[in-house]
């Protein structure tokens, strides 16, 4: 051990870097040896976690390089979504910051002695640029441990209901805590025993640390003793040591999100969240490899290669449980616990080379829990594409074992037989039109519309939301709008039976869909229900339908905007449910909001969970035609927050969630005090006479 007597004699010139002070540069070769060992550690670790990623090879299509830097750079390093969680958001940028800065730091220092200093003789880490860096490195250090004793503190007292705790995460904190501590103990200890220079207040946190230690004379600059010289000596390679350690164990912990978190973030498929992925074709399951086809997720060797490393990406923060309006109301489906289950299967499959592909621990009551809505999804901060493989899951219960809900078999029955989920004789979708003189559209017209009205199941067999369809039609006669209806040639348009798991009959309703369209030369459509809307926007054109969709909400803001309706002044007072089908698969918050703002009088009031973070109704992912018997049901909570507010009533975009506001009214006695609207029966009703 001993000074290194060229590193003290560079001292006296200017600021910069002191490499090996007090312990000696001997110590060079073993750390590297050390390093060598953790780092083949750690690779032997990735590279079994990149065969299980590689053990299937379909693989999902490739999409814009350009797009995925964008969700790369939004996502992953300006952690967007991570914010939006003010306290967690808050530890978690301090944790991330500080890592990334200090990793950055440590770079650097080792590319300044071993390749600077030993290759070229001169270091960079000099002057005012070496000075810049101390601070930096004081100021990201002091982030860290601030950030991780926050982390402590919400996993130690505060504990949220969501935040599942364990061994690995305690290990995660407190060495990146022992770590960061060392490197200021180690440097305090540096700057009070070495020859005092100018520039050492820069490292400002160090130099603190040594002062009191100086005061008290057991610290004295330029005097190294044999007892400080072993001290350090011991210090030093702990700290090393700790270091190693969690170099080499970051692939069997919860710090391997810090290598799969970017991969999925970068790889993860940029389609928009209401527009689920198409496991095969109708042709395929009469083609000659008809026997290949997998009808849903029987195994684990479903998954492809990006899946697979979207399970290994999790961070377990439970950000998506904590959203998940199924979990939240008591039920039993847990988002994060889904994907950690199909994370431990797939690499259980590959570590005991099972001969068959590993079952599942997800229950089906989870699976049939799930409503669809994408709040999972939406708060993910590493990309994670929760509802997929809950879709692909239900598709094998559905479509290979015939295991589903009774009351979700009678919906799918009703498509296959009626080509509507409501058990209604097709023949009578029309009814709701009765006296209005509505005209239909025939195959042989060749007269251009305005647009086509696509009534939907829910408006044309539910009563309630006839209502709508009604006050729609009224609407565009109002505008002097040239549109029409199909009738009876109208069907579902899937999105109940893709989204419970029977693909085959969703693409059967599909390509009957377009083709009927087709025929009848349909360009442009408006629709009033958002699953419509969502199935028409981002699945149909991958079946040959490419459409101008527009949401009713849409295109009665345009009509306001544009003064094509004379509104009188009312007098109401409402809160504003987003669906989660039209705003958080589709972006469409400001529309509806405009229009409403658009009418004379009438206020809007935000509930606490709007836009992004708003709480779906219960009824998405084919769950209206579900019963809810377990826990609390989610209409009734979404009603408790819309009465909150103290406004008169709700108002909608959407039949299911109109269908289950009503039902959560009902359910809490508030029928005399509180109603639902649509936003089309709100417009219609103010309507100026023009006659």
């Amino acid at each position: 051990m001993g000074w290194v007597g060229g590193a003290v004699e560079a001292l006296a010139q200017e600021p910069q870097r002191e490499h090996f002070a007090i312990i000696g540069a001997e110590v060079f070769a073993p750390m590297i040896i050390a390093f060598t060992i953790a780092f083949a550690i750690f690779l032997v670790g990735l590279f079994l976690r990149w065969r299980t990623w590689r053990r299937v090879k379909r693989a999902n299509p490739q999409e814009s390089v350009l797009g995925r830097m964008r969700m790369l750079i939004r996502v992953g390093l300006l952690q967007r979504k991570v914010i939006r969680q003010v306290y967690a958001g808050f530890l978690h940028t301090l944790i991330y910051t500080g890592f990334i800065v200090l990793l950055i730091g440590t770079i650097l220092v080792a590319l300044d002695f071993d390749i600077a200093i030993n290759v070229f003789g001169t270091p960079f880490l000099v002057g005012n640029t070496y000075l810049a860096f101390e601070v930096g490195l004081e100021l990201f250090g002091i982030f860290l441990i601030v950030g991780l004793g926050l982390a402590l503190w919400r996993r130690l007292v505060t504990r949220p209901k969501h935040l599942r705790t364990g061994w690995g995460d305690y290990y995660l904190l407190l060495i990146l805590l022992l770590l960061a501590i060392q490197g200021f103990v180690l440097e305090g200890i540096r700057l009070g025993a070495t020859p005092q220079q100018p520039w050492y207040p820069y490292s400002f946190v160090g130099y603190a640390l040594s002062r009191p230690f100086v005061a008290a004379g057991l610290l004295t600059p330029g005097v190294v003793s044999p007892t400080l010289e072993s001290t350090y000596y011991a210090l030093w390679w702990f700290h090393a040591f700790a270091t190693f350690t969690f170099i080499a164990s970051i692939p069997y912990t919860k710090f391997l999100h810090m290598v799969t978190s970017p991969l999925n973030t970068y790889t993860a498929s940029l389609r928009p969240y209401g527009q689920l992925p198409t496991p095969f074709r109708l042709g395929d399951l009469t083609g000659p490899e008809a026997d290949q086809v997998q009808l849903g997720a029987a195994s684990t060797a479903y998954f492809s290669r990006q899946d697979r490393l979207m399970f290994d990406a999790c961070t377990e923060c439970g950000r998506c449980t904590s959203v998940c309006p199924a979990w939240t109301t008591g039920k039993p489906l847990d988002p994060m616990q889904a994907i950690l289950t199909l994370r431990d299967m797939t690499f259980q499959e590959h570590r005991q080379e099972l001969e068959r592909p590993a079952p599942y621990l997800v229950g089906e009551e989870e699976l049939w829990a799930c409503t669809t809505c994408n709040a999972c999804v939406e708060i993910c901060p590493v990309a994670i594409r929760h509802v997929a493989p809950i879709v692909e899951l239900r598709r094998n219960l559905v479509m290979e074992q015939g295991a589903f809900p009774a009351s979700a078999q009678e919906a799918l029955q009703s498509m296959e037989t009626n080509f509507n989920p409501y058990g209604m004789p097709w023949d009578q979708r029309t009814a709701w039109a009765e006296g209005l003189d509505v005209p239909l559209r025939e195959a042989s017209e060749t007269t251009n519309l305005d647009l086509l009205y696509w009534v939907g199941c829910a408006a044309s067999f539910d009563q309630r939301n006839q209502r709508v369809a009604r006050a729609l039609v009224k609407i565009l006669r109002a505008a002097g709008l040239r549109f029409a209806i199909l009738g009876t040639k109208e069907k579902c348009t899937g999105d109940p039976a893709r989204r419970i798991g029977n693909e085959y009959l969703a693409q059967t309703l599909m390509e009957e869909n377009v083709e009927t369209l087709r025929i009848h030369g349909v360009k442009r459509i408006v629709v009033t229900c958002p699953h419509c809307f969502n199935t028409f926007q981002n699945e149909y054109p991958e079946f040959g339908g490419a459409y101008e969709v527009v949401h009713h909400t849409e295109l009665i803001q345009q009509l306001i905007a544009s003064g094509r309706l004379p509104l009188r002044r009312t007098d109401l007072d409402l809160a504003w449910h987003d669906s989660c089908y039209l705003g958080r698969h589709n972006g469409v918050y400001e529309a509806p909001r405009e229009a409403l703002r658009g009418i004379p009088g009438l206020r809007i009031r935000e509930m606490p969970r709007h836009r992004e973070n708003q709480l779906c109704c219960g009824a998405g992912g084919g769950r209206m035609w579900m019963e809810e018997s377990v826990g609390k049901r989610i209409n009734v909570e979404r009603t408790e927050e819309a009465v909150a507010t103290q406004a008169e009533g709700v108002t909608t975009a959407c039949p299911f969630c109109m269908t289950m506001m009503e039902d959560g009214i009902k359910a809490l006695g508030a029928e005399a005090s509180f109603q639902s609207l649509d936003l089309a029966e709100i417009v219609a009703a103010s309507l100026r006479d023009q006659g």
